[in-house]
């Protein structure tokens, strides 16, 4: 019997492989580096928390909540170091979604044919 859990942690230590994962590994420093840079991404990272609880728990998103992260959001988008980051997380987050689409395009296959009828 095949044990998939070797493949993915093979897929994981290739993952760490990449220029992309070094890159945001790079970013990452960067911003524990610049104290300003860490306490804005720490705020970011709250301010992204309390909106997915909202969302989740079904709350409207509150007038003084999007007030507060449209203001952040601009200190955000000054900052380099963030900027820096953010691009290197997208850049290995699609990576990471094409590796998901090739893991899960059999099971599509499988819908597609129920849905088809082949």
């Amino acid at each position: 019997m095949i044990n998939i859990y070797d493949s993915v942690n093979q897929v994981a230590a290739d993952l760490q492989k990449l220029d992309e994962f070094k890159a945001l590994q790079e970013a990452i420093a960067a911003v524990k580096n610049n104290q300003e840079s860490t306490a804005l991404f720490k705020q970011m990272d709250e301010m992204q928390t309390k909106i997915i609880n909202s969302q989740t728990e079904g709350r409207d998103f509150p007038k003084d909540l999007q007030d507060d992260y449209q203001k952040l959001n601009e200190k955000v988008q000054k900052d380099q170091q963030i900027l820096k980051l953010l691009q290197a997380e997208q850049a290995l987050y699609k990576t990471v979604d094409d590796v998901q689409k090739a893991i899960t395009k059999p099971i599509n296959d499988l819908y597609d044919g129920l849905r088809n009828n082949k």
